[in-house]
């Protein structure tokens, strides 16, 4: 069973140099055999999903959208790095409610995550990051990467809370996603063994 891997960092205005990081990351998970999760957005995901896709991995877009329509035409998102959509339900009582649908994709793309990363990044990001740390997740955050990476800590500390997350900080982000694997496989044997 491949590991889903999340990615989580900014939508907009990144910086080249953390852009160029985040389609690192998606080669390095399609290397390592996982499956790339993201929001479906555009910036660093979206660049992190282009990084799998490119280098044959599989790649999973949690949209928004009740549709595929709603996901190109009410959010303007991308489709063509994704391969496969998972979408809000039809019936859902907030459809049509953009705020609302978009917080609907991040606790459902983190619920779905083994583990997930966290690179740049502002409020979004932040409420991803504490959707994993509260559901006992695998993080990696990669340092030097600013925006919510630079506050994490601060954000750990301050909450006080034992979740159960395994958080891993890392600069380099082959090792990044290495440790992730690694963690993950531990993890695996742990609950195999109880």
């Amino acid at each position: 069973m491949a590991f889903k891997i999340g990615v989580f960092g900014s939508a907009i205005g990144a910086e080249k140099d953390i852009e160029e990081k985040a389609y690192l990351i998606g080669k390095e998970i399609a290397n390592q055999n996982c499956i790339l999760i993201t929001g479906g957005c555009c910036g660093l995901p979206y660049l992190a999903s282009k990084g799998a896709f490119e280098n044959k991995g599989k790649t999973i877009a949690y949209s928004p959208g009740a549709d595929l329509g709603e996901h190109t035409n009410n959010y303007g998102l991308p489709k063509d790095v994704f391969g496969e959509f998972v979408f809000i339900p039809e019936d859902y009582s907030f459809r049509g409610n953009k705020p609302v649908c978009l917080k609907y994709r991040n606790v459902t793309s983190c619920a779905e995550a083994d583990a997930g990363i966290i690179i740049g990044g502002r409020i979004g990001t932040i409420n991803e990051f504490t959707n994993l740390y509260d559901m006992g997740k695998v993080i990696g955050i990669l340092k030097g990467s600013r925006g919510s990476t630079d506050i994490i800590p601060e954000i750990v500390k301050s909450a006080n809370k034992d979740s159960g997350a395994i958080l891993i900080y890392e600069y380099d982000l082959v090792e990044l996603v290495k440790k992730i694997v690694n963690e993950l496989k531990k993890k695996g044997e742990r609950n195999a063994t109880n």
